[in-house]
């Protein structure tokens, strides 16, 4: 990105450590979104750093600290500073602090009329950094409000550009400026599920004891038989039927092959017939009728009735 001679003077002047409080908060926000222009004040802090060994130390007067601390104690209440009209040819002539000036006179250094700036090695000669420095130290009031805006312009610019990338393309954004996302934890209660139906029928062979006992889940038609008497002869299985109506043709819904059978067998039966048929068991061969019909008459038989309503 090419930078206006606004931008060089400010990142030369941050560099120097001259703008004041609020230019200096510009410009460390900039340094932050723009790149280009970080590379620029490292520019500028590479070619001045030089400018540390061109000065020597100097032991401050013993009574200085004194002097500042008497030197704030009256300034607590200070007369409001006018600004000079923009329109006025005169600039204001701007205090330079003391170190500023020696550090622009170390510039040059010359033993006669024909002497030359000297520099160290690895800076730009005196000519070139001078008028930088002077410029940075003594700034028009109005060259200091044209930097001012066309920074605050580009800041403006930039973090509209961030804000964009926030809401659009977070991840093209370093980690310290990506949005947080704010994750909530919302517990929804929900009333548990109805119970279903159960259905249960006593298969008899007399009026005494029942010989098993079946169960029907009345939501998913799955059902249980509990043989309760001794288990069938050797070679042969007890087989459970479904008899639709009073003159219906039996089905077959499964072998009771255990003390406790459970099966889908009726899942592809409506309710209402599962409800009011009757069932039977009958022995057949082992594995069940091969004909898928009864091959011996029933010998327990019985009707389901509701054991447990829906709730």
């Amino acid at each position: 990105m090419a930078y206006s001679e606004d931008h060089i003077a400010l990142a030369a002047e941050y560099a120097l450590g001259t703008l004041d409080a609020d230019e200096r908060a510009l410009v460390e926000t900039m340094l932050i979104v723009d790149p280009g222009f970080l590379a620029l004040v490292e520019a500028w802090e590479h070619k001045l750093a030089p400018l540390h060994q061109m000065v020597s130390s100097v032991e401050p007067p013993a009574d200085l600290w004194d002097r500042i601390k008497t030197t704030i104690a009256l300034s607590a209440e200070q007369t409001p500073v006018v600004l000079p009209d923009d329109k006025s040819e005169e600039a204001p002539v701007h205090a330079i602090d003391p170190v500023t000036l020696e550090m622009t006179s170390a510039l040059n250094v010359s033993s006669g009329p024909d002497a030359t700036s000297v520099a160290p090695e690895g800076m730009a000669p005196a000519e070139q950094i001078a008028p930088v420095v002077a410029a940075a130290a003594k700034p028009s009031s109005g060259t200091g409000a044209r930097i001012f805006g066309t920074a605050m312009s580009t800041a403006a610019i930039v973090l509209a550009g961030v804000i964009g990338l926030q809401i659009y393309r977070p991840a093209a954004l370093p980690a310290a400026l990506r949005i947080k996302p704010e994750i909530r934890t919302v517990e929804i209660k929900t009333p548990p599920p109805p119970v279903a139906a159960q259905w249960v029928a006593a298969l008899q062979s007399d009026a005494r004891d029942p010989g098993f006992v079946l169960t029907v889940d009345a939501a998913s038609r799955r059902y249980t038989v509990r043989r309760i008497g001794p288990p069938p002869a050797a070679g042969k299985s007890y087989e459970l039927w479904i008899v639709p109506g009073k003159f219906g043709e039996p089905h077959s819904v499964g072998v009771i092959d255990s003390e406790f059978t459970a099966s889908d067998g009726l899942a592809g039966y409506d309710a209402d017939t599962v409800n009011n048929s009757i069932y039977a068991v009958t022995v057949e061969a082992r594995g069940g009728s091969p004909s898928g019909k009864p091959t011996a008459q029933p010998l327990w038989a019985g009707k389901l009735y509701e054991s447990v309503p829906s709730h």
